[in-house]
């Protein structure tokens, strides 16, 4: 297993004027896939790697998986508790690291465009959080603030575990995303249709 960078070591950029540290999403028991997802193989790469060079591509350094298994080349946070979903995995990663730039490890077409524009809205707005939307909110993909620690840890404690039913309107900038880059991959049969998507583009280019 990688050792966990320090949140201190998140990269600081002047243009951005902002310390974010990129989390991958790799808990989780993966029960329709039937196997590891973050480690699962897709064009020669892990999906959850897919994930993470997009955030590095974006300029978002480090990068590492929060909860998962040692399948992938990245660090990992472990979970402190498991078991307790996706709201309390942000709430610990946030205490730990700070700002965030998070996204699940089954979305491998996510681009560095959209980590960029999420980035971007995130310096512009004083909201606590940015998520990307493509018909529906996306409430793990996108920008946590340590600003918005509070009203998770206030939604946690209410009993909520995701942070969709947590987040109001007033406390999230809304971003744009396609369907395919907030494409979820859940199931050996999405998995082998995304391979074959894939092959024949290649075959294309």
């Amino acid at each position: 297993m990688c050792s966990v960078p320090n949140a201190a070591g998140s990269v600081r950029s002047a243009r951005l004027g902002m310390k974010i540290t990129g989390a991958v999403l790799c808990g989780g028991a993966s029960t329709r896939m039937h196997q590891d997802k973050a480690s699962l193989v897709l064009a020669g790469r892990p999906m959850a790697e897919w994930v993470a060079d997009a955030m590095g591509q974006a300029g978002v350094e480090p990068v590492l998986a929060l909860g998962g298994q040692d399948g992938v080349k990245l660090p990992i946070l472990p979970d402190v508790i498991g078991g307790q979903g996706p709201l309390h995995v942000l709430i610990s990663a946030i205490e730990r690291l700070g700002d965030i730039l998070v996204c699940p490890c089954d979305v491998p077409l996510v681009s560095a465009k959209l980590f960029r524009t999420i980035v971007s809205a995130g310096v512009r707005t004083d909201k606590p959080v940015v998520l990307a939307k493509c018909v529906r909110l996306q409430p793990l993909i996108g920008l946590y603030k340590e600003s918005s620690i509070g009203l998770l840890k206030a939604g946690y404690e209410a009993g909520q575990r995701g942070p969709k039913l947590v987040l109001k309107d007033a406390d999230v900038e809304v971003v744009d995303a396609s369907a395919e880059e907030t494409q979820n991959i859940n199931t050996p049969t999405q998995f082998e249709a995304l391979v074959d998507d894939l092959t024949i583009k290649n075959r294309g280019s």
